[in-house]
């Protein structure tokens, strides 16, 4: 029993040492964590110290190990103008990347609608065909529509005529200004049907001279298919 009671302290012992050797480690590890900051003023002056320095606030500043190797580079914050700056090329590299992939969708699209140009120029054909016959189907109308005008002009001419002293009927006017406007909306579609004819032909001649770059040369096989027949 009494052997016992004195192995206790002992062993009470190693432990308090263990554990000092742990402190004093841990000590050595944080003391060799510490940075140190070191920079210019604006003054030309080095400045350093063992934490952020105040005079640096608008300058680089180099953050050191404690055995004085570089850490890293603190940069100063951006200033009001430095901010806009690159908040403008931020925008420009969105909108260029945005640019990048629509371009991308469209040549996916391209490729994957057309097989080669021939199908592109048959959609082209189908395309200005309605349009064709839109403008023909409003021309028509036109003429009808004139014919309209004309009749109800002379109606009102003659009517006119036989009662010079009385003021021409609404019916009359209405009738001249109701044809009169219809032969405007049916020209104002017209020329917009002529605009979309140009507009569709652009953007099928840019579609063509892409879809050519894509698929690149045509084969010699291609060639013998496209060239015409004696």
């Amino acid at each position: 029993m009494k052997s016992g009671n004195r192995s206790l302290p002992a062993a009470f012992l190693g432990a308090a040492l263990a554990l000092s050797a742990a402190n004093v480690a841990g000590q050595a590890a944080t003391g060799s964590a510490t940075a140190i900051y070191s920079c210019k003023d604006s003054d030309g002056r080095v400045n350093s110290s063992d934490r952020p320095i105040a005079a640096c606030a608008r300058q680089p500043v180099r953050e050191l190990n404690a055995d004085g190797s570089l850490r890293r580079v603190i940069a100063p914050p951006l200033t009001r103008e430095q901010e806009r700056e690159q908040a403008a090329l931020e925008k420009q590299r969105q909108e260029e990347a945005w640019s990048r992939r629509i371009k991308q969708a469209r040549d996916r699209n391209l490729l994957l609608t057309f097989e080669d140009e021939r199908a592109l120029e048959s959609m082209r054909r189908r395309g200005l065909a309605d349009l064709d016959d839109e403008i023909l189907h409003a021309t028509r109308r036109i003429l009808s529509l004139d014919k309209e005008l004309k009749t109800a002009q002379q109606d009102a001419s003659a009517w006119t005529a036989k009662n010079p002293r009385r003021q021409l009927p609404s019916a009359h006017q209405q009738r001249i200004t109701d044809a009169a406007n219809a032969i405007l909306a049916e020209d104002a579609l017209v020329a917009d049907r002529h605009a979309e004819r140009d507009r569709v032909n652009s953007r099928f001649d840019a579609d063509a001279k892409r879809l050519r770059e894509l698929l690149g040369p045509p084969t010699l096989t291609e060639e013998v298919a496209r060239s015409p027949r004696s």
